[in-house]
């Protein structure tokens, strides 16, 4: 439902505003956005310029194909944007259906298959305009990078028209040294006297010619202050003269706006006030805050009249108030009934759920103050938006509320642990993952369908093991028995866990019992799951020699990720690392390359120390077998740097200094001699070196020889480090 819910809006974002007052010509603004032949036009001015009838204007002169698509917040999560984009380009240029069904899959490809293929479609297309409106909605650098990869493809004659009231997060500098970018800001958007002439003429105002430059000096220029003015004196006695005004445009708008309000009937003015609790108007959305039934009427009324309400699609269905119009009557209904407020956003809220549109639910509900109800919904909601890849919707979600409203939630911290532990934002994970792992649970049912809070929480403490794994192993038991229905995502998560941890704590025939059983409740309700369990038990057949298993183990794993999409990091590691192994074996020169998809992925998950020394491990095992020491060297290092600050990671740390050894041993071109090892056996003493010479019945300069030679050998600078190598390697004995 939640998809459907963002998919029912998508037709009032598509395609030019409705116009219901005719338009002021632009004409030298126009054309000059005519001439430009550069790939981006961008007009970036602030809020009631003017940018969206410029378009419009140039629009409708425009003899190529032209796709329009004005986005909003939702669009900030690069899957929904991708269903925006895709639908908005269909009607000018043939796009593969099968960009849908990937869109529509649990995990869609973004990078590696949906963006690649919208951008071969572009470059074929015959030349086209694409409108891309209020972009200052979408800040998400992923967003703006699928953009840009539309912009690379453009075919020659195309262009990508942004209109935003902030810059886009897009190489500007680049594309204007390029020539690829023509830029238009306030001062290009400004009306000048022959404009600002017709703008009162359409709104039945006559000035005289000094009172029309005293306004424009007065607004600078800016359409919706000479509109706001035109408002505001429609209809007065000629003998009233024009409306003075004067300072800034704050000051200008809140008077002006107040001069506009003030003219309308009571019923229009409740209508207003009530409805200014509302980002986007529908009739029925109108009716659920106003009790209404000619909501309907109202608002088309309202458009016509050009009262800063606009019609956002041809058939009337959905219309926004002008931002400064909707921030002067959300101030004018607070100042007035500061009390209705949080019942009308509680209506608008529950109107939203209804349609099962969670994330602008939540908003509402929040506003009401209904924080817990708020909490309670995006706890329940979140896994059904991340198993459809809307990874940054649950981030906004979660974004709307403040760190103490999260706290009082113990449903919504954990949830906030799930998430920023997945998605790669180290910052928000250092903070929340502690307080998920801390959070004092209950066996309370968990909204999101775990069994219950606690196993929820033991899950997650199993996944992220932040006190090792000895301990990793009991969460996963203890989530294992409370998530004991088959046929759940949870119950598959939970034997993937338990497997995991049995596995790296050396227990590998119950551990493939619970992979094995992973694998069968994956494939029906968490097909994520499903291939992080054939990855590792993929893993586990290569480093027991069964090649045959390890091979077919993979390849049922490529071919489910093929169907899913790409996982999450953690979630498709063991398969990478099990890949790895095979084309070590192989003596494939494509470890290279897997090994820096691997490296790419660490780098960018959060961290978990045994699944950083497992990837350091295994892919600096595949190296040395291969021979390339120097390559494994590296990987070794990353293992032995995570063990600083992860003491328990079970058979790893056991594997990790067999690696090193493995080097040492393969890089010593010079074996320690007799004499040599006679010193080094004196080294963990207290000794002198004039002590040493002494017991050792040599002198003083051939002790500092044969020390100089093991530190050589050895590969350290000092007497410690070359006692710890030496015990590492076997060549001494003790703690």
């Amino acid at each position: 439902m939640w998809r459907e819910a963002s998919a029912s809006l998508l037709p009032s974002k598509l395609g030019p505003p409705k116009t219901h007052l005719g338009l002021v010509s632009r004409r030298v603004l126009v054309d000059a956005l005519r001439r430009s032949a550069a790939p981006l036009v961008l007009l970036s001015a602030a809020a009631g310029s003017g940018k969206t009838t410029a378009l419009l204007e140039w629009v409708a002169a425009e003899r190529r194909p032209v796709a329009w698509l004005r986005l909003d917040a939702a669009d900030n999560d690069p899957v929904l944007l991708l269903v925006a984009l895709t639908t908005a380009l269909q009607g000018v240029l043939p796009l593969d259906p099968q960009l849908g069904e990937l869109l529509r899959v649990a995990v869609p490809p973004v990078w590696e298959r949906i963006v690649p293929a919208l951008g071969i479609a572009v470059a074929a297309a015959p030349p086209f305009l694409f409108v891309l409106d209020d972009a200052q909605h979408v800040t998400n650098p992923d967003c703006w990078r699928i953009v840009a990869t539309l912009l690379e493809c453009l075919p020659d004659g195309s262009q990508v028209a942004v209109a935003t009231r902030v810059d886009p997060p897009l190489p500007l500098a680049r594309l204007r040294a390029a020539g690829a970018l023509a830029s238009y800001g306030g001062t290009d958007l400004a009306f000048d006297r022959t404009e600002a002439g017709q703008l009162m003429e359409l709104h039945a105002v006559s000035l005289a010619m000094d009172d029309l430059d005293a306004l424009l000096r007065a607004t600078e220029g800016w359409a919706t202050g000479l509109s706001l003015a035109a408002l505001a004196v429609r209809g007065r006695p000629a003998v009233d003269g024009p409306v003075a005004v004067s300072g800034d445009l704050r000051e200008i708008d809140g008077y002006l706006l107040g001069e506009v309000f003030s003219g309308q009937d009571h019923e229009t003015q409740e209508f207003l006030l009530r409805t200014s609790v509302l980002e986007r108007l529908s009739a029925p959305l109108c009716h659920a805050v106003t009790g209404r039934h000619d909501t309907q009427a109202v608002l088309s009324r309202l458009a016509d009249e050009h009262l800063f309400v606009t019609a956002e699609d041809d058939r009337d269905q959905w219309f926004r108030y002008h931002q400064l119009f909707g921030e002067f009557l959300r101030a004018e209904l607070a100042r007035r009934e500061p009390g209705a407020v949080a019942g009308l956003c509680r209506k608008a809220g529950e109107w939203y759920l209804d349609k099962g549109d969670v994330a602008r639910g939540i908003v509402h509900l929040l506003e009401a103050g209904d924080d817990e109800r708020a909490a309670e919904e995006v706890a329940a909601s979140w896994t059904r938006y991340w198993g459809s890849g809307q990874c940054e919707t649950v981030r906004r979600m979660i974004g709307e509320f403040s760190r103490e409203q999260i706290l009082a939630s113990v449903a919504l911290t954990l949830t906030a642990g799930w998430v920023y532990s997945a998605i790669g934002d180290r910052q928000a994970a250092r903070s929340w993952m502690p307080a998920a792992c801390r959070a004092r649970v209950d066996d309370s049912p968990a909204p999101d369908g775990a069994a219950s809070l606690r196993s929820s929480q033991a899950l997650l403490r199993a996944t992220l093991a932040p006190d090792g794994v000895a301990r990793m192993r009991k969460d996963a038991e203890l989530a294992a028995k409370l998530e004991s229905r088959p046929g759940s995502s949870w119950y598959a998560e939970a034997q993937f866990h338990l497997g995991s941890a049995l596995w790296l704590t050396g227990v590998e025939t119950r551990a493939a019992r619970h992979l094995q059983v992973a694998v069968r409740e994956g494939a029906a309700a968490n097909q994520i799951i499903e291939i992080a369990a054939l990855g590792l038990l993929a893993l586990m057949a290569a480093e027991q020699g069964r090649w045959e298993y390890a091979e077919e183990y993979t390849q049922r794993a490529d071919e489910r990720l093929a169907e899913v999409g790409f996982g999450s990091h953690r979630r498709t590691l063991p398969l990478l690392l099990a890949q790895a192994r095979l084309l070590a074996r192989g003596g494939d020169p494509a470890l290279t390359e897997r090994a820096a998809t691997i490296a790419a992925i660490l780098d960018e998950m959060v961290p978990v120390p045994w699944m950083t020394v497992l990837a350091g491990v295994v892919v600096g095992e595949c190296f040395l077998e291969v021979g390339e020491l120097e390559a494994a060297d590296s990987w070794s290092k990353r293992a032995l740097g995570a063990l600083k600050t992860e003491a328990d990671v079970g058979v790893l740390e056991g594997r990790a200094q067999r690696l090193r050894l493995g080097l040492k041993g393969r890089s010593q071109s010079e074996p320690v001699s007799p004499a040599e090892l006679r010193v080094l056996e004196l080294l963990p003493t207290h000794l002198s070196v004039g002590q040493m010479a002494e017991r050792l019945c040599v002198s003083t300069n051939t002790v500092k020889s044969h020390s100089k030679a093991l530190y050589r050998k050895l590969g350290v600078g000092s007497r410690a480090e070359a006692v710890d190598e030496a015990r590492a390697l076997g060549l001494l004995s003790g703690p």
